[in-house]
């Protein structure tokens, strides 16, 4: 994951969105890449799109079972 330290307060890039955030990252699963592909387990997503887009994704992988 792509992060970067600003007077002590570490940033990271968002894998989805490429806005830059702070504090803990959210998994992204099931959401995949622009190419079809799962993200590394080290890539994280910011708080508006786990909301956003994980979150629905995976509820609509649970109604689908």
């Amino acid at each position: 994951m792509a992060s970067t330290e600003r007077d002590g307060v570490r940033y990271f890039n968002c894998c989805l969105c490429r806005d830059i955030f702070e504090g803990w990252g959210n998994n992204p699963e099931p959401v995949k890449d622009d190419e079809g592909n799962y993200f590394d387990d080290e890539e994280e997503c910011c708080d508006s799109c786990n909301f956003t887009k994980v979150i629905p994704a995976r509820l609509k992988r649970v109604e689908l079972k």
